[in-house]
């Protein structure tokens, strides 16, 4: 191996002044905001060590190389490949809460460019996903309201609901319920894979079907139904895509009482990450603007997913899972308090799901406060009355933007 290739070398051969582009252990489980840098000193040694990492990546070409210690691997150029996937979504600041709008967009707009690739007839790019899997992962550790936060200003904003914003949002999501639902390291990384994947299929269907899924022929329905099967025809053209994460893509529409598509598979016949991103597919495309069709009201949405898992269609305890995640009255919800006031939420109390944290924006004759002030419903209020939440109201019967105040929210946050 020549010196313009990458090697992998052990954390005990690693010296000041080699330039490490990779290492065994994932971002989000090591303090570093990036793992692409030089080492200046042996306190940065000694803190990787202390993380748990064996093995890293150098690059020769912008530090030292290791006398004589050839690559652990022939892969010709694919660690470049996968270095170079990994920074397209790029390791933004953890630290302010507007980072996570950067962040976001800077995966949509990879994951974009990973479905423009598709779309082309090339090969998944898997290096990509798996990229994009690990940043988000590192961002729901670390700041989870924020990146919810996130997903609701950008879903209030959005006129419709696209394939790529549809993607991420699933893989965000779905992330986020196997946190909570303690699947490991290895599962979580199948899990977002499939779920950036999980719709590859429509890629091969016409563009204005897609588009207007909502207002289709019975025939052109069962074309659409098709698409599961069509995304396993987009993934079969590489070879490095996981079984599990053709699975998710194969079955992410089955449901345990048997009335899912394509194949009308029930209960245990059904991988455990499919039927996660089910659920979320479900309840994201519920939430969202598609084919000028309007978004349902989140707390309703939430509602149908409860009903569904008393119904059999989905497993009761994923649905559990999934509602902890998103709440019953989730970030970017209207709501009536008992005082009159309206407010929106801006937060969530896991142990507390109906009493967010909300911000208070309107007085009880309707008039809107010139300083909205912020209100968790779950703490004491100094012996006053906390307010509860009455209901939820429509956001457009009532005149409010609620990503105006969102994107206030955020950027207090960062301030």
């Amino acid at each position: 191996m020549t010196e313009s290739k990458l090697k992998h070398i052990s954390i005990d051969d690693l010296t000041p002044g080699m330039y490490v582009v990779g290492v065994d252990v994932p971002w989000y489980r090591t303090p570093f905001l990036s793992h692409k840098r030089l080492i200046d000193d042996t306190t940065v040694i000694d803190t990787m060590r202390r993380c748990g990492i064996r093995t890293v990546t150098i690059d020769p070409r912008k530090g030292k190389d290791v006398a004589g210690k050839p690559s652990s691997d022939g892969s010709d150029g694919q660690d470049e490949k996968d270095a170079a996937a990994s920074d397209s979504i790029g390791a933004t600041s953890l630290d302010q809460a507007d980072s996570a709008s950067a962040f976001y967009i800077a995966a949509e707009e990879a994951i974009e460019r990973m479905f423009d690739q598709l779309m082309q007839g090339g090969p998944p790019p898997s290096a990509v996903a798996k990229a994009a899997v690990a940043n988000i992962m590192r961002w729901i550790l670390n700041d989870r309201e924020a990146m919810m936060t996130q997903l609701a200003v950008r879903k209030i904003k959005r006129f419709d609901h696209s394939l790529t914003a549809h993607a991420l949002d699933t893989c965000i999501l779905s992330l986020a319920v196997s946190v909570e639902y303690g699947l490991d390291q290895d599962a979580q990384t199948l899990l977002g894979t499939g779920a950036l994947l999980h719709d590859a299929g429509y890629l091969r269907l016409p563009r204005n079907l897609v588009r207007n899924r909502h207002e289709c022929t019975g025939q052109e329905r069962a074309l659409l139904e098709q698409h599961p099967r069509l995304g396993i025809t987009v993934l079969a053209e590489c070879d490095d895509v996981h079984d599990e994460v053709k699975r998710i893509v194969a079955e992410h529409h089955e449901r345990m009482d048997g009335s899912g598509f394509p194949e009308g598979r029930r209960g245990l016949d059904i991988s455990r990450l499919a039927q996660i991103v089910g659920i979320v597919d479900w309840y994201d495309g519920m939430v969202s603007r598609r084919g000028g069709r309007p978004a349902m009201l989140p707390n309703d949405a939430v509602r149908r997913l409860f009903l569904s898992g008393k119904e059999g269609r989905f497993d009761a305890a994923l649905i559990e899972t999934t509602v902890r995640i998103v709440g019953v009255y989730p970030i970017g919800s209207l709501v009536l308090l008992n005082t009159g006031e309206q407010a929106i939420v801006v937060g969530l109390n896991p142990e507390a799901r109906l009493k967010p944290k909300v911000l208070v924006i309107k007085g009880p004759r309707g008039e809107a406060y010139p300083r909205p002030h912020p209100v968790d419903l779950a703490a004491p209020s100094g012996g006053e009355a906390v307010p509860v939440i009455a209901r939820a109201l429509d956001p457009a019967h009532e005149f409010v933007n609620i990503a105006l105040y969102l994107d206030d929210v955020t950027l207090e946050a960062a301030s």
